[in-house]
């Protein structure tokens, strides 16, 4: 019954392609049209509104006009009755106001039904016509001034209120178009209420100005009104600006823009200077200086120009609108067009396609279902090469390829069968450990490498659990969770572990795996590949202890060791390393050797790092500097040995660094000590001369003038001997500092001991440098020395000796021997100065060490011989002592008076061994003569006493030994001294000389009245004889002057009970007025001359 039913239902009708084809197309087609419908109402709509805000502005044209003649005839009322203005001016405001009223009239009765102005939508007073009749009530008086102006405003409130209705009912302020929108918005609202409030704050100033009292409500009222104008100018500006950006794109915008923007910018400026004049003349001024004439002219220029910009306004704005509405109907007249021709090729489009598709189609249609049938060699032809033609196409290789498939899936199965049986083989070839594992853990593949090692057959592990055959127990479950949670993230993996044999021994496997995931991200299998390192991990436990034995003999050395890289990079460090150079290991591993390494010693060692590099075997040994993290310098002793693989590359450095900053700084103290003054720190004469020698030696080389100045200090020996050594040494040290002080920091300053300093100068630019330089010397010495502690200044001067060199002809020794000759000089000529050598000191200097030598020499051979000349005791006319005179037996110039060497002698310091001689000398001949009887037995000698022998600490003691050695009482002796001598004498001489006079001797000044005489030292100092010097005796007769002296001498001598001695007696003149002045004794030529022989004394005792 069912196969029945099914016969007799009506068969579906099958829809063709170009059935579909026509329906789309009807559809496409529907679309457009609705579409098009849409587009042209929105436009008609746009067209309506632009139509209707034309109509408003044809409104608003007379109403732009009669706002501002309303203000202005108010005004001018208001001035008329004030009798300010002649009443003849109202006449045109009123013509102009009546004109204005006209046209609304006529405007009003063609568009009051577009725009709603009827009494049905608008206020009844608004109404144009009502707004007529009240301007009539106005013209014909009906009013008194009160009244009129209440008119007057009321009318023109009414003006303003038509304004903005007619702008909101033409849709003015509402345009959708930014630029007219701002344009309108300026015309409707901005404008007019400029209009209103120009004229009511002209009108605002008049009416204070006739009351003649202004108060400050009323100023500060003008000053609102004035802000608020200023305001409304702003907003007006602004909304111009807008709309000129807005439309700024557009050759009509620019045009508009171009219109309106110098009416803008005069009105702007006019309602400025209104509110400017207003608040400058009325609202600040002290006094209200308003000029009515011409503020009446500024209110009225301001009306003007905003009325003007109104007009300029209302035109552009209707000239964009109608440009803007002939765009609209053009586009949509455009648009209708165009949707006639797409609806007329969308049709004809439509039905070629149905024939030309359905014919391919039909083809394909056939083609597929030949090949559904088995026919793989059916292919189809088709005239399309659009979508159709590449279906056709895509048919054909489709067949094509099932045709290859089924050919491909033979061959496939076939090679899928060998490389089955080639992995099977590569498996039990290979010589690692391949294990395939399940999900489960269980073994699945198991290759004879993991046979032969394990010990088990694949038979014996198929499918079993691989844990419980070769971990201990106590793994089996960690294992076999790791399995069942196993995720493709955790594979591959490499790890090592031990597994256990069959026999039961461990070994120690490296595996790696690998994962084999299904679609679905599921591990399915894992593949374990396995090496055995049993014999590795052996080996390397070896080696762990071996570098944990050299790790502890490495980290524990009591000396610094490295490993360094190429490159110089530090591998690996000990802690006496960190510790040496104050640094963790982490830092000295992120740092180089020349990080560490001091500047200077970069290239040490380098020759034999190059050689070891080049294969030498041969460690380098060394000393290096390297810096401390503190900064300081590490002193180290370096060995370098080279490591080499097989390939005898050097791969590392071993260095070995012993610490020893302590043993150099010791060195450099003791170099230090051994070259520096250990007083002042300044270098001694040691590094002097080996200064000296390298800048004379570089003069040879570059020619350069270089200056030795050699110091002595004058008084400081005074100092010393009388304060003590420590005040001494005070001073010395301040002395150092100032003389480095002067001298440039390439000079240098050094003492040679004593009170002796050199300063060494190179580089000079001339003579006169070193001149400055001995200037600055000798001021910054002179100054008083104030000693911290002691309450005492002292005072020095030196006497400074200047030697010039510019080549090294000259040794550094004749150098410093020609500036301490200069310096002699200097003290020669009084100390306290400078002296450059030159030739004929040098000539001098020569002389004066040979005259040197040979009084050594003198000294050695006894050439010394006396001479005695003999002093006569005036009274009595006896000899009563002969003076000691010293004479040279010299081989070649025969005998040498004292004047030829003496100086030298004390410069030398030869005169204190030529001095005790001479007094040893003096006190033997005369204890001879006296046993000889050639002498009385009170006869006495005289010596005269150096300064150098006077400041002897055992002078005492010599003499003493001297007049011991004699047998002599000490008053047979007597020591003459000079001037000078004892006016320098501190007080260890003077105690000398104090032990001496206890002794009993003699002590005399000679030359009295030559140097500083002074009554104080005379009272003072422990003498017993003056002499007169020679020059006053020599004119004793001739000149008066010299004979007062002598007098007062002699005189002087009486009243201290001293003995008087006068020198230098030559004629018998001489020797009448000696005796008659009193004198006590003399000696001289006339007397007796000096000579080797004892005096030959007559009976008397008088010499013959």
């Amino acid at each position: 019954m069912t196969e029945q039913k099914e016969e007799v239902r009506p068969r579906r009708r099958r829809w063709r392609i170009w059935h579909k084809l026509a329906i789309i197309g009807l559809a496409f087609t529907a679309l457009l049209a609705g579409a098009t419908y849409l587009l042209l109402d929105a436009n008609s709509r746009r067209i309506d509104l632009t139509a209707n805000e034309l109509r408003g502005l044809e409104y608003l044209r007379p109403l732009t006009s009669l706002l501002p003649d309303l203000a202005t005839h108010k005004t001018y009322t208001r001035q008329v009755a004030a009798q300010v203005r002649p009443a003849a001016d109202l006449m045109p405001a009123r013509d102009r106001i009546n004109s204005d009223y006209a046209a609304l009239a006529e405007v009003d009765a063609r568009l009051r039904g577009d725009l709603r102005t009827t009494g049905a939508d608008l206020n009844a007073s608004a109404l144009p016509a009502t707004q007529a009749q009240n301007w009539q009530a106005i013209q014909s008086g009906t009013y008194d001034q009160a009244g009129t102006d209440a008119a007057h405003a009321m009318l023109i409130g009414d003006v303003r209120t038509v304004i903005g209705y007619v702008g909101a009912t033409s849709n003015l302020v509402l345009d959708p178009d930014l630029g007219t929108y701002h344009l309108a918005d300026a015309m409707v609202v901005c404008s007019p209420e400029l209009v209103i409030r120009i004229s009511r704050l002209g009108n605002t100033v008049d009416d204070l100005l006739t009351t003649g009292r202004v108060t400050l409500p009323d100023r500060t009222k003008v000053a609102g009104d004035v802000a608020m104008l200023m305001r409304h100018t702003d907003v007006l500006q602004d909304n111009l600006f807008t709309a000129f950006r807005a439309t700024s794109t557009t050759a009509d915008g620019r045009a508009m823009r171009d219109q309106l923007a110098p009416q803008l910018r005069t009105a702007y400026l006019a309602v400025t200077d209104l509110a400017t004049m207003t608040t400058r003349d009325f609202v600040e001024a002290t006094t209200v200086r308003v000029d009515r004439t011409a503020y009446a002219r500024a209110v009225g220029d301001a009306a003007a120009t905003i009325a003007t910009l109104w007009t300029g306004i209302l035109d552009q704005e209707k000239r964009l609108l109608q440009i803007r509405q002939d765009s609209d109907v053009a586009d949509r007249t455009f648009a209708l067009v165009g949707v006639l021709a797409a609806f007329a090729i969308t049709m004809l489009l439509t039905v070629w396609l149905a024939r030309r598709m359905s014919t391919d189609v039909g083809a394909v249609a056939r083609g597929a279902t030949s090949l559904a049938k088995g026919n793989l060699a059916e292919r189809v032809q088709v005239r399309s090469r659009d979508e159709i033609g590449d279906m056709a196409t895509a048919f054909n290789g489709m067949a094509h390829q099932l045709q290859e498939m089924v050919e491909d899936q033979r061959l496939s199965e076939l090679q899928l069968r060998q490389e089955h049986d080639f992995v099977d083989a590569v498996l039990n070839v290979a010589g690692s450990l391949i294990v395939v594992f399940d999900r489960g853990g269980r073994i699945v593949r198991f290759n004879r490498a993991c046979e032969r090692i394990t010990g088990y057959a694949f038979a014996e592990v198929a499918g079993k659990p691989f844990w419980d055959l070769f971990l201990p127990e106590e793994e089996h479950e960690s294992s076999a969770a790791y399995y069942r949670d196993i995720k493709p993230s955790d594979l591959p993996a490499v790890y090592e572990h031990t597994w256990i044999r069959r026999d039961g021994a461990r070994f120690d496997v490296s595996w790696s795996n690998g994962a084999i995931v299904d679609d679905d991200g599921e591990v399915t299998h894992v593949i374990s590949t396995g090496i055995d390192v049993t014999a590795r991990r052996i080996a390397e436990r070896d080696l762990r202890d071996a570098e944990e034995r050299f790790r502890q003999a490495f980290d524990h050395a009591s000396i610094g060791m490295c490993l360094v890289g190429q490159g110089g990079v530090f591998l690996q460090v000990n802690r006496a390393m960190c510790d040496m150079l104050g640094r963790s290991e982490a830092e000295l591993l992120s740092l180089k050797v020349v990080d560490v390494s001091h500047p200077e010693d970069y290239a040490v060692g380098g020759a034999a790092v190059a050689a070891m590099k080049a294969g030498s075997n041969e460690p380098f040994h060394g000393v290096k500097r390297y810096f401390h993290a503190d900064g300081r310098i590490v002193w180290g002793q370096v060995t370098v040995s080279p490591v080499r693989p097989h390939n005898n590359a050097p791969v590392y450095l071993v260095t070995q660094i012993e610490d020893i900053t302590e043993r150099r700084e010791a060195e450099a103290r003791l170099v230090h000590q051994a070259l520096h003054d250990s007083l002042t720190g300044l270098p001694n004469r040691a590094l002097l001369m080996d200064r000296l020698k390298q800048v004379l030696a570089r003069a040879g080389r570059r020619p350069a003038l270089t200056a030795v100045l050699f110091i002595d200090l004058d008084g400081f020996k005074d100092i010393n001997d009388s304060l003590g050594h420590d005040i001494g040494d005070e001073v010395l040290r301040e002395i150092a500092q100032r003389i480095s002080a002067q001298v440039r920091p390439a000079d240098t300053v050094a003492r040679l001991g004593g009170d002796e300093f050199v300063v060494l100068c190179s580089d000079l630019a001339g003579e006169q440098s070193a001149v400055e330089i001995s200037e600055r010397l000798t001021a910054a010495v002179g100054r008083p020395v104030a000693l911290p502690g002691y309450e005492v200044q002292v005072e020095v001067t030196a006497s400074i000796g200047i030697a010039l060199s510019d080549n090294e002809s000259i040794t550094p020794e004749g150098m410093l021997r020609n500036a301490d000759s200069a310096m002699y000089g200097a003290k020669t000529q009084g100390k306290n100065r400078w002296e450059i050598f030159d030739e004929t000191r040098r000539a001098r200097a020569v002389d004066r060490v040979a005259v040197a030598s040979t009084l050594r020499q003198a000294l050695r051979d006894d050439r010394f011989v006396l001479h005695y000349q003999p002093v006569i005791e005036l009274d009595t006319g006896k000899a009563v002592a002969v003076e000691s005179l010293v004479r040279l037996q010299e081989e070649n110039r025969g005998l040498l008076p004292p004047a030829a060497f003496i100086q030298v002698a004390e410069d030398s310091g030869l005169i204190v061994p030529i001095g005790t001689h001479v007094l040893q000398e003096a006190c033997r001949q005369l204890a001879q003569w006296r046993a000889d009887g050639v002498v009385p037995p009170d006869f006495r000698t005289a010596v005269n006493l150096s300064a150098r022998q006077a400041t002897q600490p055992d002078l005492a003691r010599t003499v003493g030994r001297a007049l011991a050695a004699a047998g002599l009482e000490p008053s047979a002796l007597a020591l003459e001294l000079t001037e000078t001598v004892l006016m320098d004498a501190d007080t260890s001489t003077l105690r000398q000389f104090d032990e001496l006079r206890e002794m009993g001797v003699g002590l005399g000044i000679d030359d009295f009245g030559t140097g500083y005489s002074s009554l104080s030292y005379l009272k003072r100092l422990p003498v017993s004889i003056i002499k007169v010097d020679r020059s006053f005796v020599a004119g004793l007769v001739t000149d008066p002057s010299d004979r007062e002296i002598v007098t007062a001498v002699i005189r002087l001598g009486q009243a201290l009970g001293l003995t008087t001695i006068a020198e230098g007696v030559e004629d018998a003149e001489q020797l009448a007025v000696l005796q008659e002045l009193g004198c006590d004794q003399a000696q001289g030529y006339l007397l007796g001359r000096p000579r080797a022989q004892p005096p030959v004394l007559s009976a008397n005792g008088s010499p013959r």
